[in-house]
């Protein structure tokens, strides 16, 4: 009994430790139990069906942190194992328990936790028949280490249902055997908060209105119900966005300092818009949607091809340009009207467009002498191969031009089919040079016909000159 009186107070002790960090510290467990007896090789404790031996078992728990828990408790019951052993038997343990809860192996508020636990107890055997074999024992008590686990089941936030198993181990030649239980467990704890503000009912200044400890529980007040308390409102008695003062156009400058409190504008416009940027207030200016000079009232001078340069200033009033508002898009400094060559930097000698070379110009006049074709045919004569591939050689080695082919026949034949022909003519050369490597985006062929004949049509020789393609350079 001494030893009774030993466990129980080393249990108020020990739960006695971290009293002051929880809140809600003591829980009461009621279970029903089913014990089973170790007979041999641990037969018989794992007899789920057989509820023979059922019993309860009362415990209470103290939190210590959030990976353990200490819990006393007591449990009644029968221990029966076939005709072999019966036995009443009670037993008082303390159990130290870890929580997989914890914060580290699974969150803190899963709804499923699984604990182990490992304990020192004692347990009486009384009313006893039957004798285990080789196991010598009296009726009385006997020190049991309990170790085992289960899982609570969290069904609000005072109540669990709880199932565990706790395996009996004697300390002498007295029997071991296994403890089932299943039951509920209710939190013990009086303090109440109910307005939910983390503050209990008699702490709390205001128990039925959630407010900061700071305050002892009470909400700070908020007289002009803006939602900014008055300790941190700067016109606590009017309703406002900004700092708990209005700001009717949201510019970032409460009403009273603001010089068009309805229309927004930064704080360097004293709260006024200049919604065009041309340094004239909205209030001042007869196009505040349009920058323009002071001196027009803000609204811009026309300017039709809207190039920046006004009509007043511009050499080219309908086409935008910078250059005195003409446009010179090579950058040539010869304007686009006076420019042959519009797009390609050039010179003014040669009406904006770049010199060709002497030789580039050999190349394409040997090129369309030597470019021949049968007559009433598009199939290039193999005469024609080796000019052109002059042709794909300086193409491939100046990109800086473009070329156009024009295609010829002579005088013979249907006007209309010569016209056909003379366009295929010219698609095979462009084909040809394609064929060579050089894109198709720098090629454009054209046939015209019998037109522009370059020798007489009445001979044989001026007809096959006249079935021909010219090249001629062309710059962007």
């Amino acid at each position: 009994m001494k030893r009774l009186f030993y466990l129980f107070g080393l249990m108020l002790i020990i739960s006695g430790l971290r009293a002051q960090n929880v809140n809600d510290p003591w829980w009461l467990s009621m279970e029903l139990t089913n014990n089973k007896l170790d007979f041999r090789f641990y037969e018989g404790i794992y007899d789920f069906g057989q509820l023979d031996n059922s019993g309860f078992r009362l415990g209470v728990e103290r939190y210590l942190n959030s990976s353990f828990d200490v819990e006393a408790g007591f449990s009644f019951g029968k221990l029966i194992y076939e005709n072999i052993f019966s036995s009443n038997i009670a037993d008082l343990d303390l159990r130290l328990t870890y929580k997989f809860d914890n914060g580290y192996l699974l969150k803190r508020d899963s709804r499923v936790a699984p604990y182990l636990f490992l304990g020192y107890g004692f347990s009486w055997f009384n009313k006893n028949s039957g004798r285990i074999p080789y196991t010598e024992y009296e009726d009385g008590s006997h020190a049991h280490l309990p170790i085992g686990g289960g899982l609570k089941f969290k069904v609000g936030d005072n109540s669990e249902i709880n199932a565990r198993a706790a395996y009996r181990r004697s300390t002498v030649d007295a029997p071991n055997y296994m403890q089932y239980a299943i039951g509920v467990s209710f939190s013990l704890s009086k303090k109440k908060d109910s307005d939910g503000d983390g503050i209990y009912d008699k702490e709390d200044a205001c128990p039925n209105t959630a407010g900061p400890a700071e305050n002892r529980g009470c909400p700070w007040p908020d007289t002009d119900g803006d939602g900014v308390l008055d300790k941190d409102d700067q016109c606590p008695t009017e309703a406002g966005t900004l700092n708990g003062c209005p700001d009717s156009d949201n510019d970032g400058i409460k009403d009273s300092e603001d010089a068009c409190p309805n229309a927004a504008g930064p704080a360097g416009n004293n709260g006024c818009p200049d919604t065009d940027g041309d340094g004239l207030l909205d209030k001042d200016d007869q196009c505040p949607n349009q920058a323009g000079p002071s001196g027009n009232n803000g609204c811009p001078w026309p300017d039709a091809d809207g190039d920046g340069v006004p009509d007043k200033d511009d050499n080219c009033p309908n086409v935008a340009g910078d250059r005195n508002g003409c446009p010179d898009s090579d950058g040539d400094g010869i304007l686009d009207k006076d420019d042959n060559c519009p797009r390609t930097a050039g010179l003014a000698a040669n009406n904006g467009c770049p010199k060709v070379k002497e030789e580039v110009k050999e190349v394409l006049a040997l090129a369309v002498k030597n470019i021949q074709f049968n007559s009433g045919s598009d199939v290039l004569r193999a005469s024609s191969y080796s000019s052109l591939d002059q042709v794909v050689e300086l193409m491939s080695n100046d990109t800086s031009f473009n070329l156009k082919l024009s295609g010829y026949t002579d005088n013979t034949g249907n006007p209309d089919s010569n016209l056909e022909l003379s366009k295929r003519r010219a698609n095979a050369v462009k084909n040809y040079l394609v064929q060579k490597g050089i894109s198709g985006d720098r090629l454009s062929a054209d046939g015209f016909g019998i037109a522009n004949p370059v020798a007489d049509n009445n001979t044989r020789e001026g007809r096959a000159a006249n079935r021909r393609v010219e090249l001629e350079i062309v710059y962007n």
